[in-house]
């Protein structure tokens, strides 16, 4: 045993003999011995000092920077997550770990990132609060002449206070989609608050004995079929690939029945208790400029009307070759997805993660997951290395490149890797290997058990679609042997499918054909009859044209007036469908009721426009002023979501008044 023990010893003096002549190692390996970390870190063939070798650019991405990775356990809360960055940055900050000769700490990543937008988003939510419930207090004031003309309003608050507090109770998050949603919902619920007060007060004008009950009566199955058919179009918004999207969607759908219950409770009560004698209200006296454009776009706007029901061919036909330019164009829309160009620019942890960027020359990483019964079978090994040479050498990796060098860059470079630990040997001596290796080191490349590796790959920076590219490659490259599995994880491949799903004309084509089906089939149970289900879907569904041409005239627009798409503003076609429903719905059900009346077509719409057509143009006026306070976010996904919203809506409220 003895003399096996001597062997195996002499063996070993003479394998670490030969590399430390190899590397030109002098004395014993130690961390404090500037010449071995020298020896170790740094690339004598590179041409000049102090270039680190490009197999660790994991560790020493450029010459002025050196990398501390810190990977949180998954499922974190956003508590935890946060307590844990405080932690590292009060690490960062002790005396013992004070760096030397000027280097500095810099705290970054996606999880600093994110934890810095989610403060940005609840600092902005009162900001926006306040501003959209002065724009719409002002419109309403304006726009709805009647008594208790700001109760819409306070329904409003009180659906909407509801809501996100269900959402507390729930467990959830304010993110930048429920924040977008926070206007789309008190709009909705002023319109809903608005068309019952509004049946309320012609009841009350026919001197009807209960009024609540009449209003109730002759709108509450209109009303409620309308908010249900916005809801159904909402529900669509669940099929979106990004999480935000779907629980935007979400949240209005409990929003809107929340909202009509809150019109239907208390906007009544409020209205029978403060009901009082009816006196004729004085009209609020304006500037003279404000009272002439007021007369002149109500005599243009019933001008465009009549022409509307003197040449209804020549409008259909006109509004239809709008809507198909339209989706015809949309097609050709850009999506923004990357967050770095939709969060404040002045965002401290935004600048942090750019000055990572600058000096790896990486974007994120991008992991193979590796399965297998033994993942050290020397199979298994054999197969990992050829693959990541053959991603690394298609992607323009080759020994001495690096990802930050500015002439031919790499798409991708070398991250810490199970190969990297090893690059020959057998089964036993990995095993041997593995077990003398740190857990905190390994633990990043293999799992305990050894049955599961991870093969990681620094991407750069570069635009999503190419990026996606990059990633469907590595999939393409992925023939692992029999009895392994392979798969491709990582950030950058969530952002790239994303994208790409976002990006894709078919997959909004069809969210908007299931929205247009979901609000047909509400109306049709709703009103038993195909025809008057689909009459008040044609305006709904050219909105959808008009809205993509909108899109893609804005952006068009030279510099800082450009607005492009991002994942909030492309659920803007259910967004249209969904408020073009209310407005289409109402209209329609009103101008039936006045035909039913005894009224001619010509007369049933004057009738209809003159008393819900004005309720819907207060409610649809108060949700765009609503929409409008997102404009003077400092995030540029709210601020583009607010002013791509306010067009398309007043487009849409245009539209859909002129074509229905």
């Amino acid at each position: 045993a003895r003399s096996a023990a001597q062997a195996v010893q002499a063996q070993f003096i003479n394998e670490t003999l030969k590399l430390a002549l190899r590397f030109g190692i002098t004395g014993v390996p130690q961390i404090t011995d500037p010449s071995w970390v020298s020896a170790l870190v740094f690339d004598r063939t590179a041409g000049g000092p102090g270039i680190p070798k490009s197999r660790f650019a994991y560790l020493f991405p450029s010459k002025n920077a050196a990398l501390i990775q810190i990977r949180l356990r998954p499922g974190l809360s956003d508590a935890d997550r946060d307590r844990a960055i405080e932690l590292i940055r009060e690490a960062t900050g002790q005396r013992v770990f004070k760096p030397q000769e000027g280097a500095r700490y810099i705290v970054t990543g996606v999880p600093v990132v994110a934890a810095g937008l989610a403060d940005a988003v609840r600092d902005a939510i009162f900001v926006l609060l306040g501003a959209a419930l002065l724009l719409m207090a002002a419109t309403l004031a304006l726009v709805f002449r009647s008594r208790l003309r700001l109760l819409p309003l306070g329904l409003a608050l009180a659906a909407a206070a509801m809501t996100f507090g269900a959402l507390s109770l729930a467990g959830g998050d304010l993110t930048m989609a429920s924040i977008a949603a926070l206007p789309v919902l008190i709009g909705l619920a002023v319109d809903y608050a608005i068309q019952f007060h509004a049946r309320f007060d012609e009841a009350v004008a026919r001197r009807e004995p209960e009024p609540a009950v009449s209003a109730v009566s002759a709108g509450g199955p209109t009303i409620l079929t309308a908010g249900v058919a916005t809801a159904t179009g909402f529900l669509v918004l669940l099929l979106s690939p990004v999480p935000m999207v779907r629980g935007f969607g979400a949240l209005l759908v409990i929003g809107i029945f929340l909202a009509l219950a809150c019109a239907l409770c208390a906007g009544f009560a409020a209205l029978v208790r403060f009901r009082g004698p009816r006196r004729e209200r004085a009209p609020v006296a304006l500037p003279g400029f404000l009272l002439s454009a007021g007369e002149w776009l109500a005599d243009r706007s019933w001008r465009t009307l009549g022409f509307s029901l003197s040449h209804p061919r020549r409008v259909l036909a006109i509004g239809l070759a709008v809507a198909v330019v339209g989706l015809a164009v949309d097609t050709q829309s850009e999506v923004v997805s990357d967050v770095r160009e939709l969060v404040p620019q002045d965002l401290q942890a935004l600048k942090d993660v750019n000055v990572l960027q600058d000096e790896t020359g990486v974007s994120g990483e991008i992991d193979v997951t590796v399965r297998a019964d033994d993942i050290t079978d020397p199979g298994v090994i054999a197969w990992m290395t050829r693959f990541q040479q053959r991603v690394l050498r298609e992607h323009g990796y080759r020994p001495g490149k690096r990802c930050t060098q500015e002439r031919n860059p790499p798409e991708l470079c070398p991250a810490l890797s199970l190969p990297d630990l090893f690059s020959t040997g057998g089964q036993r001596s990995v095993r041997r290997l593995l077990d003398a290796v740190p857990a905190y080191f390994s633990q990043g490349v293999v799992t305990a058990d050894r049955r599961t590796a991870n093969l990681a790959f620094g991407i750069r920076l570069m635009p999503l679609d190419r990026q996606k590219e990059v990633v469907e490659d590595i999939k393409a490259a992925l023939k692992p042997p029999e009895g392994v599995e392979a798969s491709v994880v990582g950030l950058p491949v969530l952002a790239a499918e994303a994208n790409g799903a976002l990006s894709s004309p078919w997959r909004r084509g069809l969210t908007l054909l299931a929205a247009l089906a979901g609000v047909f089939l509400v109306l049709f149970l709703a009103r038993r009859s195909a025809r008057e289900a689909a009459v008040p879907l044609i305006p709904i569904a050219l909105a959808t044209g008009w809205s993509g041409l909108v899109l893609f005239v804005l952006g068009l627009l030279p510099g800082p007036l450009e607005v492009d798409l991002n994942p909030m503003s492309v659920t803007l076609g259910a967004l249209v469908i969904a408020i073009s429903t209310e407005f289409s719905v109402l209209l329609s059900a009103r101008y039936r009721q006045e035909r039913e009346a005894g009224a001619g077509p010509a007369r049933a719409i004057e009738l209809a426009y003159a008393s819900t057509g004005a309720a819907v143009l207060a409610s649809g006026l108060t949700a765009v002023a609503g929409f409008a306070a997102l404009i003077f976010s400092d995030i540029r996904m709210l601020r583009d979501f607010g002013i791509l919203t306010v067009v398309d809506l007043g487009v849409s409220l245009v539209g859909v008044m002129v074509v229905l």
